[in-house]
């Protein structure tokens, strides 16, 4: 089998270089490397799905700290802040979740709390602490979250 030939680059004297279809040697793992390429381009998800089954959303309000909540991976988790403060400090795993929110918005939620995507199957926590300036330590509220597949 001839290898393929995509393209030359000629040089002239005094001519900046010139690429011409004809002559550089592909191999056929370059081909298959630009194949693969041009798949990722695309916009529809190569990734193996749940069939039958959207992401539900599950809402963490007050009560639930310092408890487990459920949910499975492709699941959005809605969590009320479980008391009135104007700034918070978030600590969570972004190996099992995703922040749904605007860049530099999770320190100042909206009234309907923060939001994230469950994007892992495992076990880990949310603790979501009010900054409270010139006062007593604040409160931390915490909860496990178990993420199933």
């Amino acid at each position: 089998m001839k290898p393929l030939r995509l393209f030359r680059i000629r040089q002239t004297p005094g001519h900046t270089a010139g690429v011409s279809l004809s002559s550089v040697t592909v191999s056929r793992l370059g081909c298959a490397a630009l194949v693969c390429l041009f798949a990722n381009c695309s916009s529809a998800s190569m990734t193996a799905g749940r069939p039958g089954r959207a992401g539900v959303e599950r809402v963490v309000k007050p009560a639930d700290f310092g408890g487990t909540v459920v949910v499975r991976q492709g699941d959005v988790l809605t969590v009320l802040p479980p008391m009135t403060a104007t700034e918070w400090q978030v600590s969570y795993d972004k190996t099992f979740l995703e922040y749904q929110g605007a860049p530099g918005t999770i320190a100042h939620p909206e009234s309907n709390g923060w939001t994230f995507h469950a994007v892992r199957a495992g076990e880990t926590s949310l603790t979501v602490t009010p900054v409270i300036r010139r006062g007593p330590n604040p409160p931390r509220f915490t909860v496990s979250i178990h993420i199933d597949a």
